[in-house]
């Protein structure tokens, strides 16, 4: 085994002149996955959304020298979930700290944003955001963005570039992937550890964006939307509005709504300026489509999607539903679950989405996922995108299955997605404020319910109240009669005839009209909208 101690002489800190003035590693902020190695240290060692437990090994297994007591290196952590202000509070408050080793995989540009921030490069929007403290004081800041490759990081703006007196220098290793200990003996090679500083700087606090959540019944939404992009919308709008307050075993607090489903009628619908609105990379989401049908395991990730469902168990699962959908007829076998309960149940690190089920109706092919645990924020639409990219795949592959036997050219059809658990962290509302601030001010958009639309008329001679159902296509479904606008609204409750509550509201609205006109016995005609024809 090669190690750091047979390969050079490591330039420890401590043995520096300028060592007594070294000050000891002090956390200003609780960081999670955070494993502290030598308290004088120089170097923090950042693993994005690599696990710090898989590096650590196999930083002692090839460089166990690097991990000793009196070593550079500081601490290990994470930027897995967005943890970047967390992260800077902390750098901030240990001066000593002159170097950042970024390493690992980054699924969320984590590292570039890092590193912009300590380059001075962020954008200052003029957006303010209202945040509480922990001694309970609420206080409006401005919000600051930084740039990265596929979105920005949105943060408060009360610690900024020129806040750091000396900021990190940052070295870029992600691209090392299995040469890591080698890329680190090399940098550590010609390291320098720089004098230390003379003061540490006051914390500066964290403060929360402030949640006005309402009581509701948690587990009663349904998101029915056009596409990706309109139902993640409306599901943060939702879960900043009705979100249950939660604190978890493990410290985090989120915003959680539980088995939300969620509908998206023509997921391949694609607008470029909504996924520049909301800042999402279509680059990075057609990336993830390709990773999701990966059977690989790559270094340091204890799963994938992608090889759960074509490795893991020993057979290729979404092959074998492909097969199954390209057998004429109806079935319903082309279901796949991803959970090990053997392994899965108590891991740290068992996978979010446990099921697929893809069902043909016609030509289409239409994927409900089942999703253990939800991130709204930050993974919610790239899973999304994601699933649409299997149900291309299993189109596609089933399309050209050597067995085919169904007669039919498969296309893509709905996605449903059901949350089991989804939160929203707290401190994201800095990251998608706008987007639910622009969701629930903007005006509202009439749609067709789904369980069609009424025309309202009124028979002077019976002297009733006469509603018409049709369905979508225009079908004629039912004719409701009635005396009183109450009385129909009971009836097309029993029937369960609306299940928009726009297209309800617009309904009593007319009915009331139209009983004013008959009461007065004068003809009625009906308000045209897009909800009645």
């Amino acid at each position: 085994m090669t190690t750091l101690g047979d390969s050079m002489a490591l330039k420890r800190p401590d043995t520096c002149d300028f060592a007594a003035e070294r000050m000891k590693l002090q956390l200003a902020l609780p960081a999670k996955s955070v494993v502290e190695v030598n308290p004088r240290g120089t170097v923090a060692v950042c693993s994005l959304w690599t696990p710090v437990d898989y590096l650590k090994r196999t930083i002692g297994d090839r460089v166990p020298a690097l991990l000793d007591e009196d070593g550079p290196i500081a601490l290990m952590g994470g930027l897995y979930g967005g943890g970047l202000s967390v992260m800077l509070r902390n750098l901030h408050h240990n001066p000593q700290i002159d170097t950042v080793v970024v390493c690992g995989k980054d699924f969320s540009g984590a590292g570039v944003h890092l590193a912009n921030f300590l380059q001075g490069k962020i954008d200052r929007t003029g957006a303010v955001q209202r945040y509480v403290f922990d001694d309970g004081r609420e206080e409006e800041l401005e919000k600051i963005s930084v740039p990265g490759p596929f979105s920005a990081y949105v943060m408060d703006g009360l610690l900024l570039p020129e806040g750091f007196e000396r900021p990190p220098a940052v070295i870029d290793l992600t691209e090392a992937e299995g040469r890591l200990p080698e890329r680190l003996l090399e940098f550590f090679s010609s390291y320098e550890p720089r004098p230390g500083p003379e003061s540490r700087p006051g914390p500066v606090p964290l403060p929360r964006p402030v949640v006005d959540t309402r009581p509701s019944d948690i587990f009663s939404f349904v998101i029915s939307e056009g596409t990706i992009t309109e139902a993640w919308t409306e599901l943060l709008s939702t879960l900043a509005r009705f979100g249950r307050p939660v604190s978890f075993r493990n410290g985090k607090e989120r915003l959680e709504l539980l088995n939300v489903k969620a509908v998206v009628h023509e997921p391949g619908k694609v607008s470029e300026t909504d996924l520049t609105r909301l800042d999402l990379s279509a680059a990075a989401l057609e990336s993830y489509k390709s990773e999701l049908i990966r059977p690989d395991l790559k270094d340091g990730m204890s799963y994938t999607y992608g090889h759960r469902l074509r490795s893991y168990f020993g057979r290729d699962l979404l092959m074998e539903a492909v097969r199954d959908l390209a057998l004429a007829g109806d079935r319903r076998h082309a279901y796949i679950s991803l959970w090990d309960n053997l392994r899965d149940l108590g891991a740290g690190d068992a996978p979010c989405l446990a099921s697929l089920f893809f069902r043909k109706i016609g030509p289409r092919v239409n994927l409900s996922a089942v999703f253990r645990s939800h991130n709204a924020a930050r993974a919610w639409p790239v899973n999304c995108f994601g699933l649409y990219g299997l149900m291309e795949f299993a189109c596609r592959e089933a399309n050209n299955h050597p067995g085919r036997t169904e007669p039919e050219t498969l296309l893509p059809g709905t996605l449903v997605v059901t949350s089991m658990s989804i939160s929203l962290d707290p401190a994201d509302l800095g990251q998608v404020g706008g987007i639910i601030k622009d969701q629930d001010s903007r005006a509202y958009a009439e749609k067709l319910d789904p369980r069609g639309f009424f025309r309202i008329s009124v028979d002077l001679e019976a002297k009733d109240l006469v509603a018409h159902h049709h369905a979508p296509d225009g079908e004629l479904l039912a004719e409701y009669r009635a005396k009183r606008p109450s009385e129909m609204g009971w009836l097309l409750q029993r029937a369960k005839a609306v299940s928009d509550i726009g297209h309800a509201m617009y309904l009593g609205s007319q009915l009331e009209r139209a009983w004013y006109y008959l009461s007065r016995g004068m003809e009625y005609v009906q308000d045209k909208s897009k909800l009645a024809d």
